[in-house]
C-alpha cells in the first residue's frame, strides 16, 4: 500500500473491466479542454495538442485517459476505441511481463524510459523509444507517456550535467523537438547548421539528465522552465 503522499495516490483502485473503462472515461472527460489552466499546465496542453510526437496519459492501472492525434495515428485506432482501454493491449505479448514489472517500479520512482515493440490495430509492429513521468494534471496524478518512432541516433550528453539552466537557444531547440521537429527542420527554422542543433541537444540532455530524445521530451513537458513559449505561438 503506497504512503498517503505518494504521487499516484488518488488514481482509484482496480475494479471490474467495465468499471475500469468507465473510470478512465470519467478521467478523460476532465481532460477534454487542452490549453486551460496557467503556467506549466497551460504550456503542456499547447504542446500536447500541437506536437507530432505521440503522447498518451495513463492512470496507475495503465488505462488510457487521454491521447493526442499523433498517438491515435500511431495506434491506428479511433479515439472512442482508445480511451478507457489498457496500454497493455498495445504491447507485444512476450514483452508484457517485463513491462508489468517496469511499471510497478515506475509508480515508485516517477520516471520510466526504454524501448518496446508496439502493436498497432492492424497487427503490425513498430519499434518505439518511450519515456514517462508522473505529474499532476487537472488535479490528478497521471503518467505522461511520450513515444518517438525511429528515433535519430542517440546523442551522447556533454559533460555539463546538472549545470546552469537552459539557455534561450537550448529552450528553443528542445521545444521544437517536443513539437516533433527533426534536426533538419530545427536547423532551417533557427537558421543554424544541423551540427549546431545537435550540440544544443547534447547540452540540453546533459543539463536535464536525459539519455534519449523521448526522455528529453518527457522532461521538457514537465518543466515550464525548459519550454520556450514563443515557439508555441501561431
Amino acid at each position: 500500500m503506497p504512503p498517503p503522499n505518494h504521487p499516484y495516490v488518488g488514481f482509484g483502485g482496480p475494479g471490474s473491466p467495465g468499471a475500469a473503462r468507465a473510470g478512465a472515461m470519467t478521467y478523460a472527460g476532465v481532460m477534454q479542454e487542452p490549453g486551460e489552466g496557467a503556467g506549466w499546465e497551460r504550456l503542456f496542453w499547447l504542446v500536447f495538442k500541437r506536437t507530432s510526437n505521440p503522447i498518451v496519459l495513463l492512470d496507475d492501472q495503465r488505462r488510457i485517459v487521454e491521447v493526442n492525434d499523433a498517438a491515435l495515428s500511431l495506434f491506428g485506432r479511433d479515439r472512442a476505441d482508445v480511451l478507457g482501454s489498457s496500454m497493455v493491449e498495445n504491447i507485444r505479448a512476450d514483452e508484457r511481463p517485463a513491462a508489468a514489472r517496469e511499471w510497478l517500479a515506475f509508480l515508485q520512482s516517477g520516471e520510466y524510459s526504454g524501448k518496446r515493440a508496439l502493436v498497432r490495430a492492424d497487427g503490425s509492429e513498430v519499434r518505439i523509444d518511450f519515456a514517462a513521468r508522473l505529474e499532476l494534471l487537472k488535479g490528478r496524478r497521471l503518467a505522461i507517456y511520450v513515444v518517438i518512432v525511429d528515433e535519430e541516433q542517440t546523442l551522447s550528453p556533454s559533460s555539463a550535467a546538472g549545470e546552469l539552466p537552459l539557455t534561450k537557444r537550448e529552450r528553443e531547440v528542445v521545444t521544437l523537438i517536443a513539437l516533433g521537429h527533426d534536426t533538419a527542420e530545427i536547423a532551417q527554422e533557427l537558421h543554424v547548421s544541423p551540427e549546431t542543433v545537435r550540440t544544443h541537444v547534447r547540452n540540453a540532455m546533459s543539463k536535464l539528465e536525459a539519455r534519449t530524445r523521448a526522455q528529453l521530451v518527457a522532461v521538457v513537458l514537465c518543466d515550464e522552465r525548459a519550454i520556450h513559449g514563443p515557439c508555441l505561438e501561431g
